[in-house]
């Protein structure tokens, strides 16, 4: 008897020796540890790099001249080749154009007639004071199916601009600054190793650029959309700048290179940064508390 009582302890210390160990369960936090615990996450995110997945923004212009690109152009008297031909446009004639109709421009002779050309055979250009006026331009009405012994009835005035907004008095840099240059550089390189053309930068697109990195860091936001400027479209406009495609980005950092590397590493950054539309760029910068550094990237095209 004795000897089978020491058996049944021995199996029961081997037993007890192979069973799992259970470990105490977390106690549960309250919400003041839950709490900190989340600011303590926030605070180890870095906060400069927040607000580079700001959408980008672009926008095109209405057409407003154009260049003609074949020998010759017939002008038709409607959208549509049956209508007869009232005029006729060589290459590298210039016109205004007053409207857009499918694929044709509705486009206005040197004698003030109003005629239609295949837009195929013509390249949009910028002349200076294209596209700022802020109502647009009155459209002309053409004929868009040929009828017979009818010709369309178009306007014969000339369509007129509302005044331009006053600008401000600030003059545009000389040069860029050091991180404006360094980050035009990092996105010519950028394009260049897409096979892209580097974009040439414009300085008085470099002004409005830092005037609406102020502005932010002034007015404590962060978005295309200034309460003092508009869209950055109305924006260029009213400071004088002609286009036919823009854009812009946005980036809050600490330096140039942080800074790029989020924007590239945004699809819509990187798709106005690669974009083969722009042929000219503005940057401005400006210090910032929250950020380190407000970056304002302007993007035109401006075809001549």
């Amino acid at each position: 008897m004795r000897k089978i009582l020491m058996i049944f302890v021995a199996v029961m210390l081997i037993f007890t020796a192979c069973a799992p160990q259970q470990r105490p369960l977390p106690r549960p936090m309250d919400q003041g540890q839950q709490r900190q615990q989340q600011e303590q996450q926030r605070a180890a995110t870095p906060k400069q790099d927040l607000e580079t997945n700001e959408s980008s923004i672009t926008q095109m212009e209405r057409v407003r001249n154009c260049r003609v690109t074949a020998n010759t152009v017939d002008v038709k008297a409607g959208t549509g080749e049956a209508f007869p031909t009232i005029g006729t446009l060589n290459r590298n004639q210039e016109v205004r154009v007053l409207d857009q109709v499918g694929n044709w421009y509705v486009i206005q002779m040197n004698n003030n007639r109003v005629g239609v050309i295949d837009a195929a055979k013509a390249k949009p250009i910028i002349k200076d004071g294209d596209n700022l006026q802020n109502q647009p331009v009155q459209q002309p009405q053409v004929a868009q199916q040929p009828q017979e012994a009818q010709q369309p009835t178009v306007p014969q005035q000339t369509p007129q601009r509302t005044p331009q907004a006053q600008q401000p008095q600030t003059q545009a840099p000389a040069r860029l600054g050091a991180q404006e240059q360094q980050m035009v550089d990092l996105v010519n390189r950028e394009r260049t190793k897409n096979g892209l053309q580097p974009l040439t930068v414009d300085l008085e697109l470099a002004r409005v650029a830092g005037i609406k990195s102020q502005d932010m860091v002034d007015n404590n936001y962060f978005s295309h959309n200034s309460p003092t400027y508009g869209s950055p479209f109305d924006m260029m406009k009213k400071f004088g700048i002609s286009y036919l495609h823009a854009g812009e980005n946005l980036a809050g950092n600490q330096n140039v290179d942080r800074a790029h590397t989020a924007l590239m590493n945004s699809s819509g950054h990187r798709q106005n940064i690669l974009s083969p539309n722009f042929t000219h760029i503005g940057i401005g910068v400006r210090p910032s508390q929250k950020y380190g550094y407000i970056y304002t990237q302007m993007f035109i095209s401006k075809p001549r």
